[in-house]
């Protein structure tokens, strides 16, 4: 199996030219050869405007765009930094000048999101659907051949100290995971996965891109997430598999009751990204009669280490077994092996494993028991091999399945003259599995409300890092 992101893709498009690789709703059905036509072509447009190599923004929605965006930047020989639309201008800019990138490729729409001197390489989600005609595609370029072990990917995450940093995700890493999810999950090109997840998180991109239409399936992305409506395109898709998060899987139970349960192809069900409750597990069973298989992993491992598997029973309450190729160990303080049943850090070893953050050198030895990355969660592993999640070291909890880093927030209000201090708790939420509460300290002689408070987190955050309940405390 080629070992590049580009080259798996590429492949699938040899072997399935007829299958339909995208089923998007802003767009009519692109097969495969459709689909390699347009990442061809625009790979070569990318390369007329100078774009070869280096790191290159990605901003964009689940659109019908985004698969051509995403392997026509690989194609052109970029390593390509995902980039939220739920970020804000202040994000965007600060993770592009970490990253060194100055282009960026997104759609009109987002395109104030950008800092000034960046280049925007415009796409609509229309484009995709426009014809390549063979005569039109621009003449054959030597591809670019990356090492197993270069950059493929940058995701920023782990904001534990303030500071959000970049994951560096090589071809290795992302091609092992991709090919244990094909196996764990038994995809085949008679699958239709329902793209749920946001393609520039690694769950979004793995499990529900570049595994699915590795294996040949057709991939069904869907732009924004409204329950009811939600509920409509899976019975609309005929998808067979769903990935999420928790607070999703609530929202669609309770739709789901309020109207009624589409007739459904579904296979599998995937939970991940935040803790699965029993009661949700048991309640979707019920509704649509198929388990919500839970698994477990962080973007620093490509992103899925535990899951699960179809090829066995469900056992609800665990993150399932190691998946294929990775190694999971329970450890103490010290690094070394707890007994079995014993609570201790969740650490991983594999191909998965990312190469270090942006800036780094190479891989942070304080993070690793030697080649095992410490990821900061807690578990504990049964005598039959399974693991279930036991609660967080790092400073951080979920909210709609993001991650959310207390002292990333705490950072922005304090920058803010006007703020003294400021503290962020997590505050448990049944459909968000976590409120955030944020109380600010006002400086010495400023008045400061609630509205000037949330100003001040819109101007700076992400919308899904907006504090829901604010105290505003005497200096």
């Amino acid at each position: 199996m080629p070992l590049s992101l580009y080259s798996r893709f590429a492949d699938a498009a040899r072997r399935f030219p007829d299958r339909t690789a995208v089923a998007a709703a802003d767009c009519p059905p692109l097969s495969f050869a459709e689909l390699e036509a347009r990442v061809a072509a625009f790979a070569a447009e990318l390369r007329a405007r100078g774009v070869e190599g280096g790191r290159v923004g990605l901003l964009l929605p689940n659109v019908a765009a985004f698969p051509v965006a995403f392997y026509g930047l690989l194609r052109a020989g970029a390593s390509v930094l995902m980039l939220n639309p739920q970020y804000s201008p202040r994000e965007i800019a600060e993770y592009l000048a970490d990253a060194g990138a100055l282009t960026v490729v997104t759609m009109e729409a987002l395109e104030h999101l950008l800092p000034a001197g960046v280049q925007a390489v415009l796409v609509e989600p229309a484009e995709a659907c426009v014809d390549t005609p063979t005569a039109a595609l621009p003449p054959e370029v030597p591809l670019p051949r990356p090492g197993p072990d270069d950059e493929a990917v940058v995701i920023y995450t782990s904001a534990n100290e303030g500071w959000a940093r970049g994951a560096r995700l090589t071809h290795r890493g992302l091609g092992s995971n991709l090919a244990s999810t094909i196996e764990a999950m038994a995809l085949t090109p008679d699958d239709r996965v329902f793209a749920l997840l946001p393609l520039i998180h690694a769950f979004g991109l793995t499990v529900t891109m570049t595994a699915a239409l590795t294996a040949g399936a057709t991939m069904v992305p869907v732009e924004r997430f409204h329950p009811v409506r939600t509920l409509d395109q899976l019975g609309e898709s005929q998808a067979t598999v769903i990935c999420g998060v928790p607070a999703m899987y609530v929202a669609l139970i309770a739709a789901a009751e309020r109207r009624a349960v589409p007739i459904h192809a579904l296979r599998v069900a995937i939970c991940g990204g935040a803790p699965l409750q029993p009661e949700v597990a048991r309640r979707w069973a019920e509704t649509f009669g198929l388990p919500l298989r839970e698994g477990y992993g962080l973007t620093e491992a490509s992103p899925v280490c535990l899951f699960n598997r179809v090829d066995r029973p469900d056992n609800p309450g665990s993150l399932g077994h190691p998946f294929p190729g990775v190694e999971v160990t329970i450890r103490d303080p010290r690094g070394e092996p707890v007994p079995t049943g014993a609570t201790g850090e969740i650490c991983v070893e594999g191909a998965n494993v990312f190469a270090g953050y942006v800036g780094d050198d190479g891989r942070d030895p304080v993070q690793f028991w030697g080649n095992a990355l410490r990821t900061g969660d807690l578990g504990c592993c049964g005598a039959d091999g399974t693991v279930r999640f036991r609660g967080c070291l790092k400073p951080m909890f979920t909210r709609n399945g993001f991650n959310i880093y207390p002292r990333e927030i705490e950072r922005v209000l304090r920058d803010d003259p006007r703020v003294a201090d400021a503290s962020v708790t997590a505050v448990p939420d049944a459909a968000r599995e976590n409120e955030i509460a944020l109380t600010v300290v006002p400086a010495p002689g400023t008045e400061l409300d609630e509205e000037a408070v949330r100003r001040i987190c819109r101007d700076s955050l992400a919308a899904y890092k907006q504090p829901g309940r604010i105290t505003i405390e005497a200096a």
